[in-house]
């Protein structure tokens, strides 16, 4: 396998490039959608399928996915059927993993378990309630940033599996009691669980390397190194990276595209490390390493490479698409990359502004 099967392997395998699938089959291949910067995971979710922004927002209401913390302290779109035992594998290191935070916050146990009490009261008689909402209910510590405190009660209760994302109201996502909402299941073993994590990441995001699968989740490399064995993976070095892939996931290629305009926290960039997108000469970025503070918008993907960034901006009237992109860059691959934005701005129902 050279460089260039790899990308193209890849782009198919989360279905950038392979037939469309329904917004749920989208997000149970790849296990987990991150998606801090909601609208942009929806049209990461968009891109793999024939839904338009409505769909995938529905889907998300109707509680057929579900927007939490979960594998690594950031928020994630996942099956509900998943969310358990995904915590189950990763929420205590989750927890542990902010614990100094938690101490500078003055977050104790005892100030958990106050929150914990308002939470089940309140979303018992009231329903979903926005995190505006829970605000002024939930305990102080006298940290003099409430909002922040309020942040981490509310994640530590997702951890917990005690609340989790209900529908939206007033486009603000709510909270509803996970018992009302995820079914349970029952407990396994760790090394179980290690098992179809692995084989789950590899057969969504294959070909990629182990330590990418740990980036990824909350697990070590001795852990997916040992799930490995019995589970019938491909392997092949590029670029002196072992990378390793589910040969009975792999689809086919049945919607080729040049372009892509891929949010910065889409699966696609946002998982691997190297071998990866190179950048073409002239990048607006250069040699500086890749941000990931940059929301609504992202990298620019043209035939196997990357080529330059873009940021989206919805006016309420139209979706501007704002373009940075390589001098190199010709006017095939240019008229590619128009396309991809109007796919975008057809995704979100809004007249398409291009500028760049």
């Amino acid at each position: 396998m050279d460089r260039t099967t790899l990308l193209a392997q890849r782009l198919v395998t989360q279905r950038l490039t392979a037939a469309p699938a329904d917004p749920v089959r989208v997000v149970g291949e790849a296990l987990a959608v991150q998606s801090q910067d909601a609208p942009m995971a929806r049209w990461s979710i968009g891109m793999r399928s024939a839904a338009d922004d409505g769909v995938v927002s529905r889907a998300v209401d109707e509680g057929r996915l579900v927007r939490t913390h979960v594998l690594r302290p950031t928020w994630h779109y996942v099956l509900p059927e998943d969310l358990r035992w995904l915590l189950a594998l990763s929420a205590a290191r989750i927890e542990r993993s902010m614990g100094a935070r938690h101490r500078q916050l003055r977050i104790t146990e005892a100030v958990l378990e106050r929150a914990f009490a308002v939470l089940r009261e309140t979303l018992t008689a009231q329903g979903p309630l926005t995190r505006r909402q829970l605000h002024p209910l939930l305990p102080t510590t006298g940290f003099p940033e409430q909002g922040q405190v309020v942040g981490h009660l509310l994640l530590v209760a997702e951890l917990r599996e005690l609340i989790v994302s209900g529908p939206s109201a007033d486009g603000q996502h709510t909270y509803v009691l996970m018992d009302d909402l995820i079914p349970t299941v029952p407990e396994r073993t760790r090394e179980d669980l290690v098992r179809d994590l692995t084989a789950r990441f590899f057969a969504g995001h294959g070909p990629a390397s182990v330590k990418e699968l740990t980036r990824w989740a909350a697990v070590t490399q001795a852990e997916v190194r040992s799930a490995l064995g019995d589970l019938g993976l491909s392997s092949a070095t590029v670029d002196g990276v072992e990378l390793w892939w589910d040969p009975t996931a792999v689809a086919e290629g049945t919607r080729p595209r040049r372009a892509h305009l891929l949010p910065t926290f889409d699966e696609a960039t946002l998982t691997y490390l190297a071998p990866s997108w190179e950048r073409v000469p002239g990048h607006p970025k250069g040699d500086r390493p890749p941000t990931y503070a940059r929301v609504g918008g992202g990298v620019v993907i043209c035939d196997l490479a990357e080529v330059g960034l873009w940021q989206r901006r919805a006016t309420g009237a139209t979706t501007r698409v704002s373009l940075d992109l390589s001098p190199s860059v010709t006017a095939r691959q240019r008229k590619a990359i128009a396309a991809e934005a109007q796919r975008l701005a057809d995704f979100e129902g809004r007249p398409l502004e291009l500028a760049g």
